[in-house]
């Protein structure tokens, strides 16, 4: 357990070491569009699994909300995809109604790239309730 959180640890110093490089050479300003990002990134961290813990599995957990939805022919559907919804989609605006502001653009891709993920694997699931 303690190598895991030392290793998400040196993780989580290398990427603010970079992101403050970045800030430190950075030419564009800084503004409601690197709103952007740090949005983005959110939308990530609540989505992605650090070993056995899921943030946003403790998010909705802490809200009194299930994690999961109930069974229906063996098929669920894990509902942290919404809670990174609603961090994606207002990253996604923003990142289009400034992109010439520092972090932007990598926020809005980040987070199309997301969303299209995300709305791809809700079609999958909603086909597989169909079929069955």
């Amino acid at each position: 357990m303690f190598s895991i959180m030392l290793t998400y640890s040196i993780q989580a110093i290398v990427i603010l070491l970079i992101i403050f490089e970045l800030l430190r050479k950075n030419r564009k300003k800084i503004g409601w569009g690197s709103l952007s990002l740090l949005l983005s990134l959110l939308g990530m961290a609540v989505s992605f699994e650090f070993g056995n813990y899921i943030l946003g599995d403790q998010l909705l957990s802490f809200l009194g909300l299930p994690t999961w939805s109930n069974s229906v022919d063996n098929t669920r559907f894990h509902y942290t995809i919404f809670l990174s919804s609603i961090f994606f989609i207002p990253s996604l605006i923003i990142g289009y109604k400034n992109p010439k502001e520092f972090g932007a653009t990598i926020g809005k891709r980040i987070s199309s790239i997301y969303l299209f993920l995300i709305i791809i694997s809700l079609l999958f699931f909603i086909i597989s309730i169909l079929h069955n």
